[in-house]
């Protein structure tokens, strides 16, 4: 295989070339045009066997106009120019062209680090994972009290003592390879008269006899999430120390690849948090910037990261992809007002940035998805909501484990914990009522709704006629399916026929061809 093929390449256009003036990383690819030079990069890639580009830099963003047609090789938020180039008013072709690949102006005045972050941190790979809060374990001499909310929350209650010292540490440690930086994120709450502080200690890799060093993260430390960028590779173990007294409810220790000053779970990505440390992932793709804007909220994922890029992407319009990273798999997009305010704001945002109305919008979801579709979708009174195996009963879902589903998604009691407090018969009422004290304010006339259900849902069986009921009294279009069986009988059927009707709003209503 030639070797271009494995390398990461960086394109260069401007006055002076780059690699004369700083020392490349090892193994990047390295090339230089000036805007008077520049080649048919189609051609020039296939002549030097490059499959793609990591980024493209170039000094001014009139730059951009000597590309034409070849700007299509570049991802959005891949393109950067020099922040001091800037005019204050752009010709419209250059604005297009920086709205169309989010194009991110930058302080080149030190180009070493800057092709540093890029050849480090640039890159497609998308993971994360957590240390549960079964994970933990507190220090034997603890005479507070310690009580188990589900599987991911541990409530401490009790004295600390007067300076930092010991209280838990996780049972598992962290093998960090060192090829590709990763950051960490603490779930936690407390009450101010107590602190604490997350200490990481780095072993050898291969010995967990041989400390090399120890780094200690305060509270205003942790308030942005803790990155390691080491080459080295190290066993990494993790431990709370506290001081003071009173409550402190631990969570969930996430580990992520980490995309520096480019994203976080990705490249363009960004983590919606509230006050209580929780999460809620977003990305924007620009598309092609004409309508429409396309919401695809992610279903349950153990591995934290987004889904439906690739199937987004194909309809060719912008769209934003959201993903639940709490709990085992996600919780439903439901939180503190605060966290759920960030959602539909980062919605407005980019609404505001394409121009378009809200009839020029559609959002959709599977499954855990499909919660998060009618629920931030609804107040919008957008052009359709396309769902598949509806769950919006939450409450219900969580009932159902006991003879329905036994021992199966235990994670919705976690979740009453999480947005009720409790696990009651009342929390099942809460928790359902959550959903329709939100969405029977809205009217969905003029709205689309897609679904396409299982007749035995296990989950939520009563989530389509229930839907119906609350639209009885409103000339809403409905087009629905169905299929025999319990909720993870039929997915490809039902993710078939959701991309289906997604096609064919996207061809019929917006004259898009995929």
């Amino acid at each position: 295989m030639n070797d271009n093929l494995k390398t990461s390449h960086i394109l260069q256009i401007g006055t002076e070339n780059w690699q004369e003036l700083i020392n490349l990383p090892q193994g990047l690819g390295w090339h230089y045009f000036s805007n008077f030079e520049l080649p048919s990069l189609q051609e020039y890639m296939e002549e030097q066997e490059i499959s793609k580009f990591k980024a493209l830099i170039v000094d001014k963003p009139e730059d951009l106009l000597s590309l034409k047609d070849d700007i299509q090789f570049f991802q959005p938020y891949t393109i950067f120019y020099n922040q001091y180039s800037r005019r204050d008013i752009l010709p419209k072709e250059v604005d297009y062209l920086l709205r169309l690949k989010q194009v991110q102006a930058w302080d080149f005045s030190d180009k070493a680090e800057f092709v540093y972050l890029v050849d480090r941190y640039l890159n497609d790979k998308q993971y994360g994972d957590a240390f549960g809060a079964s994970d933990i374990r507190i220090r034997p001499d603890f005479s507070g009290v310690q009580t188990v909310l589900g599987k991911h929350f541990l409530q401490l209650d009790g004295s600390y003592g007067e300076t930092f010292l010991p209280l838990a540490q996780w049972i598992y440690n962290y093998i960090y390879e060192g090829s590709s930086p990763i950051y960490f994120w603490l779930e936690y709450e407390k009450v101010p008269t107590c602190q604490l502080q997350l200490r990481l200690q780095f072993f050898q890799n291969g010995s967990l006899g041989n400390l090399i060093k120890e780094v200690v993260y305060s509270e205003a430390q942790m308030v942005d999430p803790i990155l390691i960028d080491e080459e080295k590779r190290y066993y990494i173990a993790f431990s709370i120390e506290a001081k003071g007294q009173g409550r402190i409810k631990l969570g969930a220790l996430h580990k992520r690849f980490s995309h520096g000053p480019f994203g976080e779970i990705s490249p363009g990505a960004i983590t919606l948090r509230d006050s209580k440390r929780q999460e809620i992932f977003a990305y924007f793709h620009p598309g092609d910037l004409k309508p429409p804007l396309n919401i695809y909220f992610s279903g349950y994922r153990p591995a934290e990261g987004f889904e439906g890029f690739m199937m987004m992407k194909a309809m060719g319009s912008p769209f934003i992809l959201f993903s639940d990273p709490r709990l085992e798999g996600g919780s439903f997009y439901l939180g503190t007002h605060e966290l759920e305010n960030k959602i539909s704001s980062y919605i407005d945002q980019q609404l505001h940035l394409l121009g378009f109305s809200s009839k020029e919008m559609n959002f959709s979801g599977l499954s855990m998805g499909s919660f998060g579709a009618l629920y931030y979708g609804a107040p919008y009174s957008p052009h359709a909501i396309l769902v598949g195996k509806p769950l919006i009963n939450i409450g219900d879902v969580a009932a159902n484990l006991k003879f329905k589903r036994p021992d199966d998604f235990a994670t919705s009691l976690d979740m009453m914990q999480l947005i009720i407090g409790q696990v009651s018969w009342e929390g099942i009422n809460l928790l359902n009522q959550r959903f329709w004290d939100h969405f029977n304010k809205e009217n969905l006339s003029r709205t689309i709704l897609a679904l396409a259900y299982m007749r035995d849902d296990d989950y939520d069986q009563k989530a389509y006629s229930h839907l119906l009921e609350a639209l009885y009294d409103y000339p809403v279009r409905i087009i629905s399916s169905s299929r025999p069986g319990r909720h993870n009988d039929a997915t490809a059927p039902i993710i078939e026929w959701f991309v289906t009707q997604f096609k064919e709003i996207m061809e019929r209503d917006f004259g898009r061809i995929e």
